[in-house]
């Protein structure tokens, strides 16, 4: 049995947090209502000239049902509260003030089910001056503190190719939330409301940094962090062919081990070195590993406990074996025909019992059409077939 089988969410969400989130939850069985305009805005540049034709769109929906509706009609704010009476959790994603302008927010459907666990997840947060500032993930991280320390000493900002703020500051805070929220639900038998903020969950991320700092120590600059490029033993090395290597030997054994593999045994104690040293060692290091190219350097470290590896293109880490070994890349039914390739599930789930077998998994299920539940969803309300074509008419829900 999926982890959230019998767990229906709905999903108002429309960047990339929110349904980042509920995708979490629809592989683990949640039963994922996404609620989307009759005639949505492409909100991204890379989606198709109609909703559900990019990868991108097809890999956040897959798994979820379709239910179109105007929410800035009565007719499609009666149908959202009927909805999620019986729901147990809403996720959404717009600036604050918008879902009660819609009549939509926690107060109202907690009126009604209270037991209902609502996620709202926005830049800033619920509270505070900057509540209804707008941004972008780089906005985010910029207040967080992220974008400052990123990059190498003396040169500007570098620019993560990730989204923090929106997928571990917005998505993954809000599974978590969402979590507790269940499971505290049952213990009192009554929801509750989760305020992510996206810059929050960013600073949360520099914990360890933000803890010195208020101790009294100073900011770190660009570089100047143990884990970006401040110690030769935690860096990237340029090789023979233009690629690279990351070496990590933090602790003393590996660094030994390290040095011994390429016989540099001279640099001993030099892991840590900064200043004049470190930029020594690090040259030192930088002239070793121009002598091979990266397969090279792959092949040579093959089977040395040491903490080498080669710095991936993306494309390359989705064809790596091991990515495959852990099914990080699925075969998904594509709602217009055939099948979609798409990242795979980062969760992995074993039961009790001797040699801890792997828990059954149904594979991931196809993302729907735009509207494709319309019908399906408003019956179980008790809508009959003249009311829902009525809907359509009116622009309620999406008109065939």
């Amino acid at each position: 049995m999926s982890p959230l089988a019998g767990i229906r969410v709905l999903d108002l969400s429309l960047q990339l947090p929110g349904p980042f989130c509920t995708l979490m939850m629809a592989d683990h069985g949640a039963d994922v209502v996404k609620v989307d305009e009759p005639a949505p805005r492409v909100r991204n540049p890379f989606a198709g000239e109609e909703w559900g034709q990019s990868p991108a769109d097809r890999y956040l929906n897959r798994g979820k049902k379709s239910l179109t509706l105007n929410l800035k009609t009565e007719e499609g704010k009666t149908i959202f509260r009927a909805l999620a009476e019986h729901a147990d959790v809403v996720v959404e994603g717009f600036r604050p003030g918008v879902a009660q302008r819609l009549g939509v927010e926690y107060e109202t459907l907690s009126a009604v089910n209270p037991r209902v666990v609502y996620c709202s997840i926005s830049g800033y947060g619920q509270t505070g001056p900057m509540r209804g500032v707008a941004g972008h993930d780089i906005n985010y991280i910029s207040y967080a503190g992220v974008l400052g320390a990123s990059g190498r000493e003396g040169t500007p900002p570098a620019i993560p190719p990730v989204q923090i703020g929106d997928l571990f500051g917005g998505a993954m805070m809000a599974l978590s939330g969402i979590l507790m929220a269940l499971f505290a639900r049952q213990a009192t038998g009554k929801g509750r409301f989760v305020d992510v903020s996206m810059t929050d969950g960013a600073l949360a991320m520099l914990s360890i940094h933000a803890a010195a700092v208020l101790a009294g120590m100073p900011s770190p600059g660009r570089g100047g962090m143990m884990l970006t490029g401040m110690f030769p033993c935690y860096e990237t090395y340029r090789c023979a062919c233009g690629g690279y290597v990351s070496v990590g030997p933090l602790e003393a054994w590996f660094w030994d081990d390290f040095l011994k593999a390429i016989g540099r045994e001279d640099l001993a104690g030099l892991q840590y070195a900064t200043g004049e040293e470190g930029a020594r060692a690090k040259a030192e290091l930088s002239k070793v590993f121009l002598s091979k190219t990266r397969d090279e350097w792959v092949a040579f470290f093959a089977g040395k406990d040491i903490c080498v590896s080669p710095v991936l293109t993306l494309s390359e880490a989705l064809s790596h074996p091991q990515a495959r070994a852990r099914g990080m890349v699925v075969e998904v039914e594509s709602p217009f025909g055939g099948r979609d390739r798409q990242p795979g599930r980062p969760l992995k789930f074993r039961g009790p019992g001797e040699g801890g077998a792997d828990l059954p998994e149904e594979p991931p299920r196809r993302p729907p059409r735009l509207g494709e539940h319309d019908e399906e969803i408003l019956a179980e309300l008790g809508y009959r077939d003249e009311q829902i074509a009525s809907l359509r008419r009116k622009g309620v829900i999406r008109g065939r």
